[in-house]
């Protein structure tokens, strides 16, 4: 899936027959408007990604606090977009920020939406049992967003990660030895630490939901999540951009096109 809300990229990802399903957020969504420039309504933005998804999921976030707030937002945005494609509504895990506001709301709309048939991702899950409950309650798919974790890992650790950078284990174990630090025991190694726990809880448990990884931030981490077998994957336009060069591959066609009998070329043009 592609992790943008403009719609050039989101065209040029379809015309390679790559496109998957879209994902967005307020903020996914508030950069491709300045990316794009698009002046228009949020309704015609939608119905066009919804197009060119071609029945293919495309996610919109709700953004209340209470579990009233997500459920009207989910069936309001379901509502108005469900004649014009295949919509589902991300509806965060918990989206509390204070102590007055209910830690259980995002679980409970899930419940609720879920009783409603209304297409369900849990979004803002970083850990292993967060994936769990969600999958539990109902969401059709719970998203393991890797770099939030990695980025909680890294400051603990007095690290600052690139915009492209990610850890593993092993790098996390290098820096916990050279520093004599121990990480707390709340804490699991890094993002792709928990996304394993998750594949084995998901797998144990036979849950239905479906675990999309998000929070990819280059190809290398994209080949480790892979490698550990998910449902789905969402990209940035420019991670997905970077699969493509790597000077292996500029070498090969390099040499192969400059060492092409005279022959051969003499047939491929004839």
């Amino acid at each position: 899936m592609l992790d943008s809300a403009n719609l050039e990229e989101i065209k040029k990802v379809k015309e390679l027959g790559l496109l998957g399903g879209v994902t967005t957020n307020p903020l996914i969504i508030k950069r491709g408007l300045k990316e794009s420039k698009y002046r228009g309504e949020f309704l015609t933005l939608a119905k066009k990604i919804l197009d060119l998804a071609e029945g293919k999921p495309v996610f919109f976030q709700a953004v209340g606090h209470s579990a009233e707030e997500l459920e009207e937002q989910a069936e309001r945005i379901y509502e108005k977009l469900r004649k014009y494609g295949n919509p589902h509504i991300k509806i965060p895990f918990n989206p509390s920020l204070g102590k007055k506001d209910d830690v259980y709301a995002g679980i409970e709309a899930i419940r609720r939406l879920k009783g409603k048939r209304i297409p369900i991702l849990a979004t803002a899950v970083v850990t292993p049992t967060q994936a769990f409950l969600a999958a539990l309650a109902g969401a059709d798919y719970s998203v393991l967003m890797l770099r939030p974790y990695d980025n909680i890992v890294a400051e603990e650790l007095g690290l600052k990660l690139a915009d492209d950078g990610f850890l593993d284990d092993n790098q996390v174990a290098r820096e916990c030895a050279k520093k004599d630090k121990t990480l707390p025991n709340s804490f699991f190694t890094s993002g792709i630490d928990t996304l394993r726990r998750v594949n084995r809880i998901f797998k144990r448990n036979n849950l239905e939901t479906k675990l999309l990884i998000a929070g990819i931030r280059n190809v290398v981490q994209l080949s480790t999540v892979l490698e550990e077998g998910v449902d789905s994957v969402t990209l940035p336009y420019k991670v997905f951009c970077n699969i493509f060069p790597h000077e292996g591959t500029r070498r090969f066609i390099r040499d192969t096109y400059d060492g092409c009998p005279k022959m051969y070329r003499r047939f491929l043009r004839e």
